[in-house]
């Protein structure tokens, strides 16, 4: 049995009279498992400044208030880290998964000889909410698969739009409300709100699909109205725009000022781009790496041929 879980240790976010706290912070200890939240105070405290977040330790060289220094501190937090690593395993070689109960409980008997300013104490576990499990979700899927920058603006983009659907409807988004009702709701907003093509809204809703179906696989809810919702949207055929064989002879045959020779290769690169069926982008990517016979390759039978292009009877050499 495999329990995923996650140590994050963090300054706390305190405020006083609405001004962030960033002086002698204590340091905090968050597990988060099976969609449950538990807090557990390290006992130590830190300025803000003296804080590596990418590293989620002391910067080395720098103390608290108490003169306690970044290796003290860092040793013990890496301590805590171990302790709650090892409950985990427990649980996992017994098959069972454990309650937020019961890892505070393990947790307490095991730091009992710990002894510093505070002693560790537990805050009532939350619940994720839909919003941190999404960040979650794309933080995990874009490691996983290696996700390009696009790619990440497209979720920030599904994002974006659920957002304005929940301040547009009024509504607290969660996992329970995106039954058949509330996402043909959503499928409404896409189309009438945020104007969005039919071929648009399916990808909108593909996307969040793809985050709700990774929800339930990770226990977070049982909601599966997702599953087979799909609306029916009619999608307009593009109009094909072409040149005719009498347009591309004329092309072909056109005189270029002699000032202006560097468009005969554009001329050349469009007029294969047109007999050859292929987006510029294809060819730009293909060409990059080798001479323009790479475009042409035949594959049958899972073997690759790679061959130069037949010479027209008209074209330059």
């Amino acid at each position: 049995m495999n329990i995923k879980r996650n140590i994050i240790f963090s300054p706390e976010c305190r405020k006083k009279d609405g001004v962030t706290i960033v002086e002698n912070v204590p340091i905090r200890m968050r597990v988060i498992f099976g969609g449950k939240r538990i807090d557990f105070s390290t006992s130590y405290r830190i300025d803000v400044a003296k804080w590596d977040a990418d590293k989620q330790r002391v910067k080395n060289g720098c103390t608290n208030k108490l003169k306690q220094s970044s290796a003290e501190i860092n040793a013990d937090l890496l301590n805590l880290y171990n302790i709650v690593q090892n409950i985990f395993k427990e649980f996992e070689v017994a098959e069972t998964m454990p309650t937020p109960g019961q890892i505070k409980s393990a947790f307490s008997e095991r730091t009992k000889a710990h002894t510093s300013e505070e002693k560790p104490t537990e805050t009532v576990e939350a619940k994720l909410s839909f919003w941190e499990l999404y960040d979650e979700f794309v933080k995990e899927n874009g490691r996983l698969n290696n996700w390009t920058h696009a790619t990440h603006q497209k979720f920030k983009t599904v994002k974006n739009h659920l957002t304005d659907f929940q301040t547009n409807n009024n509504v607290e988004l969660s996992f329970e409300f995106f039954s058949e009702n509330g996402l043909n709701d959503y499928v409404d907003f896409l189309r009438e709100v945020a104007d969005l093509r039919n071929l648009t809204v399916g990808k909108q809703i593909s996307f969040l699909k793809w985050y709700l179906r990774w929800a339930v696989k990770k226990g977070y809810h049982s909601n599966l109205a997702f599953d087979s919702f799909k609306p029916k949207m009619k999608n307009t055929q593009k109009k094909v725009i072409f040149l005719t064989t009498d347009e591309l002879t004329r092309i072909r045959t056109l005189s270029i000022p002699q000032s202006k020779q560097y468009l005969e290769r554009v001329r050349d690169i469009f007029l294969f781009l047109c007999f050859s069926a292929r987006i510029f982008s294809t060819r730009q990517a293909r060409c990059s790496g080798g001479p323009l016979t790479q475009l042409f390759i035949s594959q049958r039978t899972g073997t690759s041929h790679s061959f130069p292009p037949p010479k027209p009877p008209t074209s330059r050499t």
